[in-house]
């Protein structure tokens, strides 16, 4: 009998809560803000591709090209620290002929290179486009929109992430009959960067400026916040 009553003791202590302190009792929310503005710069990727049946040719023709695309950039008023190439790439060419049991042959070689250009002043952006295409771009790798001072929008974005977070806080709290307490805790998550709108594509001479829409950025940010509760 004893024996069964020690046993059901144990039983019964498993099975009851454990209260913690209420200084120990935590909440912790996560809260996400944005901002919304209108940009005021832009990035662009251009890409240059040729094809001969020397190396040497192609690298030239490549070479030539992006010349005349700086020049030209140049005359639109874009400063040479806007201006960069990103990379370089030379391979060769193969014709894979089917109906052929021998390996396949070497007919060309085929040079790019792309140009990152930033445009501070986003009215000449559609011109600008039609010029460097008119020099021979004929690749588009993309186009994003941007500031050229983020600081502010990041700001109001944090200032929106905890003003959520504390709401979203108040409600749990006030869900789950506690006081809300002090903040223990503030830790800032990453923010969202602004996508490119294009992906890769091909491009062809305009005979007109491109018509480009900027609209707004969304900047983001999020915050994870520690709160102390108090039981009513």
């Amino acid at each position: 009998m004893r024996k069964t009553i020690a046993i059901f003791g144990v039983m019964m202590a498993m099975a009851s809560p454990v209260w913690a302190n209420d200084d120990d009792a935590r909440l912790t929310v996560t809260g996400q803000g944005i901002a919304e503005v209108v940009p005021d710069m832009a990035r662009i990727s251009l890409g240059v591709t040729k094809e001969a049946t020397e190396a040497g040719d192609a690298l030239d023709q490549v070479a030539k090209v992006a010349q005349d695309i700086f020049d030209r950039l140049s005359q639109q008023g874009i400063e040479p620290r806007d201006m960069q190439s990103s990379q370089i790439n030379l391979s060769p060419k193969y014709d894979y002929n089917r109906n052929s049991d021998g390996p396949p042959k070497l007919v060309g070689f085929t040079a790019n290179t792309m140009v990152s250009v930033r445009v501070r002043d986003l009215d000449r952006l559609g011109a600008i486009m039609t010029a460097v295409t008119a020099d021979g771009a004929n690749q588009l790798n993309g186009l994003q929109f941007d500031l050229q001072d983020r600081g502010p929008a990041e700001d109001t974005a944090r200032t929106n992430a905890v003003a959520d977070a504390m709401a979203r806080a108040k409600v749990l709290a006030d869900a789950a009959g506690v006081t809300l307490g002090s903040i223990v805790s503030i830790h800032e998550g990453g923010s969202r960067a602004p996508a490119p709108v294009y992906g890769r594509m091909a491009m062809e001479a305009a005979k007109s400026d491109m018509p480009i829409a900027a609209g707004e950025l969304e900047i983001g940010a999020s915050v994870t916040m520690v709160f102390k509760l108090d039981q009513n």
